[in-house]
């Protein structure tokens, strides 16, 4: 989740420089890694418009391959859990976990900050991803600060519909950027400066929000679609992520200070 997602300017390599607390919950896609005989990555998943090139899973596979001279063969099998078009880096942190992956498999032995600046080559949210837990991010999201946060729940309602990340960072505009702040205000902060122009190109969710409010106060992930509302306790989260079920699809996590994404 993107507890607060300031963007600060457009930088002249194209992409957009921000500030944010990004925070991992416990809402995670399952890839299972094997080992063939063969040079072919073999990538299965029930989500068939993933199976193309431009599947960061493929890239990153490529992306080790070429830099370490390695002859990768793998099957491959993703359950999907994150919705697609979800604001909650579905891809991003399938693109993370395999480089970890291959890293262990092939005995690679890369340590994290190699690990986070090949992440970097993939795309703006993938070096979060390496290392996961909650950090204060800046840069394009290459530069990573470890804090530490209290334990919280959450109740992310999914209104169904599938947001291009690449189209909403192409239509933001200077009036929603935001001047830099330093770590205290962010960690107060709850804005998102994607929020205005998401909710203009997607009047939908204005109605979906306001059906909401009556839980608690309603952020928005990333470049959305996904809604969510905070909770201290886990029964209170509970009770809401019932009355909102019946209406939307929703689901009840809890943070992650860390992960271990092997089993």
């Amino acid at each position: 989740l993107n507890l607060c997602l300031h963007i600060i300017n457009r930088r002249n390599d194209g992409y957009h420089e921000l500030q944010g607390i990004f925070h991992v919950v416990d809402l995670h896609d399952t890839i299972i890694f094997k080992i063939n005989e063969g040079d072919n990555i073999n990538l299965q998943t029930d989500v068939k418009k993933l199976l193309n090139g431009d599947n960061l899973i493929y890239k990153a596979c490529r992306i080790l391959s070429q830099k370490y001279k390695l002859k990768i063969g793998l099957d491959i099998i993703l359950k999907k859990k994150i919705p697609l078009g979800s604001g909650l880096g579905g891809g991003s942190s399938n693109a993370a976990v395999t480089l970890h992956a291959i890293n262990k498999l092939y005995d690679i032995q890369l340590s994290k900050s190699e690990l986070i600046t090949l992440a970097d080559k993939l795309g703006s949210d993938v070096p979060f991803f390496i290392d996961g837990g909650t950090a204060y991010v800046s840069g394009k999201g290459d530069v990573i600060k470890k804090i530490t946060s209290n334990p919280k729940f959450y109740v992310l309602i999914f209104p169904g519909i599938s947001i291009s990340t690449k189209h909403i960072f192409e239509i933001i505009s200077d009036k929603h950027f935001c001047k830099p702040q330093d770590l205290r205000v962010l960690l107060k902060s709850e804005h998102n400066s994607f929020e205005e122009v998401v909710m203009k190109t997607y009047p939908e969710l204005i109605q979906t929000k306001y059906w909401l409010s009556s839980f608690g106060k309603v952020r928005m992930s990333g470049t959305g679609s996904t809604l969510y509302i905070e909770f201290d306790s886990y029964e209170s989260a509970i009770e809401a992520n019932r009355e909102i079920g019946n209406r939307y699809r929703s689901k009840m996590v809890s943070s992650l200070e860390s992960y271990d994404i092997f089993s």
